[in-house]
């Protein structure tokens, strides 16, 4: 797996795109660009490559169709992949709670800012609570470094 959080982002939301429904390379950069209301935009070629690497990791997989009079390749999620974003939907998820949690902590020291205190004061725990997102940030990370690796190595 890339170490670039962007390429690590992408290949996230393009399985999740494909795990709601199958579609071709143009498809999923325009889904992409829609969900996001335009702030992630991926050109097709890099989709294109994304999509070879996830097919040769057995992710998905492709079938060829007759669309318009033109011949395209529909990737799906295989079963493989569903295993794999299924853990990286349950550790996103866990991610994404402690960050709204850590996000309303922060809420009251920019309330206290704005109400004119020269320093705005950290809430409780919020320091505690970013190291230890942090750590486990740090940690799926490594967890799925060494499973791209096990996948790599048994392909």
């Amino acid at each position: 797996m890339s170490a670039d959080p962007v390429r690590r982002r992408t290949r996230f939301l393009v399985l999740t795109l494909l795990a709601i429904e199958p579609g071709h390379g143009y498809e999923i950069a325009k889904r992409l660009e829609n969900i996001s209301g335009g702030l992630l935009r991926a050109s097709t070629s890099s989709i294109y490559s994304l999509l070879r690497e996830l097919k040769e990791e057995g992710l998905v997989e492709e079938d060829s169709i007759v669309e318009q009079g033109r011949l395209r390749k529909i990737y799906r999620l295989t079963r493989k992949g569903a295993r794999e974003l299924l853990d990286e939907l349950e550790a996103f998820t866990a991610i994404t709670s402690k960050i709204i949690q850590l996000a309303g902590q922060a809420r009251h020291s920019l309330e206290k800012l704005a109400e004119g205190a020269r320093e705005p004061c950290p809430p409780p725990g919020l320091i505690e609570g970013l190291k230890k997102l942090r750590q486990a940030v740090d940690s799926y990370i490594e967890e799925l470094e060494k499973r791209a690796r096990r996948c790599r190595a048994n392909q």
